[in-house]
């Protein structure tokens, strides 16, 4: 927008206030991630941690408002000379691509689906040998086979072929960025031309001042007045899945700690009330974070860049999908630890917000943020974006 371009955020119904805030246009598209994401069956398949059960219950429930979401995708695709879609609604935005003929860039926020010898697909971990590492990503196609026929439905619809979009994306020669700072992912000498590890992407300045965006909780800032540098607790758009495992690890870590509970996207109903809790629903990390001595997360990428760019030791309390990976990134790195949300307990989450005390823990942590800042990862990916669609 800065550089002239009319910009439009197609996302679905529960992003309005988000979006609207900081001045951008906005354009519904039918459906709630946020209600879908908390439903009984949802939080169970949560609790079991695997990213194949999680994925195929997103698309039965989305099955029900698919076809009408993907409408209205098509028709607000229809309006806009250029496409940038994020990984999980690429199959379709680039069938729409396809069949008006226009340019599309994707955007990985996470470690990307792009085959390379140098680290396997993201649900087998960081390292592996170099003959298993480009095939761990043909696990891509079971992933893809329970959408494909949503897909090629979809493509019937708009007077195109059945294709394996997935397959036709990795063969071509569009733009995709991934937006993590390659201080956690090197880019691959193996990619092809068009893929680039650009650094984080982060907000900017909020064109209002509506809640959930850059509005404080009331009376957040005299309670962190009142004591200590307090450690964050939030989950963000990741349902805690098991409140009473939650909730004991809470009362014990509040027996030591002052702490901050950003609830997010988390039903929480029977919080405790203690003098050394504050519990709001969303708080702004950029704000937060820098004032906390520690921050506990589940380990999504955005919260991870957010938490690494204010310096703050990180504990990743991973559920699902790119969780575990971020989490083994923060621990060999030295950026703080990982405790899988299975293996949650109040003793072992003491331990580990005592540890990133440790100088070797706070110093990284500092040259990371430092790192971070320098890397300009949204600038870069503007430039390569402007190139591409020029």
């Amino acid at each position: 927008m800065e550089k002239g371009h009319e910009v439009t955020v197609v996302a679905p119904e529960n992003f309005r206030e988000f979006v609207e805030g900081f001045g951008i246009s906005y354009w519904p598209v039918t459906g709630n991630t946020e209600h879908q994401i908390n439903s009984p069956e949802a939080l169970k398949i949560l609790e079991g941690g695997s990213i194949f059960k999680f994925f195929y219950h997103l698309q039965k429930v989305s099955a029900q408002t698919a076809d009408q979401s993907n409408r209205d995708i098509l028709e607000a695709c229809s309006h806009f000379d250029h496409l940038i879609v994020s990984v999980l609604l690429l199959p379709i935005v680039y069938s729409i691509a396809e069949k008006y003929r226009k340019k599309c860039a994707v955007v990985f926020l996470s470690v990307p689906p792009i085959p390379t010898r140098e680290f396997p697909f993201q649900v087998f971990g960081t390292k592996g040998h170099v003959w298993f590492n480009r095939l761990s990503y043909r696990l891509m196609g079971l992933a893809y086979a329970m959408i494909s026929q949503q897909v090629n439905r979809f493509r019937k619809g708009i007077g195109l072929p059945p294709a394996n979009v997935m397959k036709a994306c990795l063969q071509s020669d569009m733009l995709a960025i991934t937006a993590v700072s390659q201080l956690l992912v090197k880019q691959p000498v193996d990619w092809p031309p068009g893929a680039h590890v650009t650094g984080f992407f982060f907000l900017p300045k909020p064109a209002t001042e509506k809640p959930g965006i850059n509005e404080l909780p009331e009376g957040l800032e005299e309670w962190l007045a009142k004591g200590d540098k307090p450690v964050y607790m939030g989950f963000g758009s990741i349902p805690i899945p098991d409140q009473a495992k939650f909730l004991r690890t809470l009362d014990g870590a509040l027996a030591k700690k002052r702490i901050v509970v950003g609830v997010g996207w988390s039903v929480l109903d029977e919080l405790p009330v203690h003098p050394d809790l504050f519990v709001g629903k969303y708080v702004n990390h950029e704000w937060l974070l820098p004032r906390c001595s520690a921050a506990i997360i589940h380990g999504g990428i955005g919260t991870v860049g957010a938490a690494l760019r204010s310096g703050t030791p990180l504990i990743v309390v991973s559920i699902l999908a790119d969780q575990p990976i971020n989490g083994e990134m923060i621990e060999q790195k030295k950026l703080g630890f990982h405790i899988p949300f299975k293996e949650l307990s109040p003793e072992r989450l003491l331990r580990a917000i005592d540890a990133t005390e440790n100088p070797v823990i706070t110093q990284n942590c500092k040259a990371a943020a430092t790192a971070i800042r320098n890397e300009n990862g949204l600038e870069k990916a503007v430039h390569l974006l402007h190139q591409y669609f020029q």
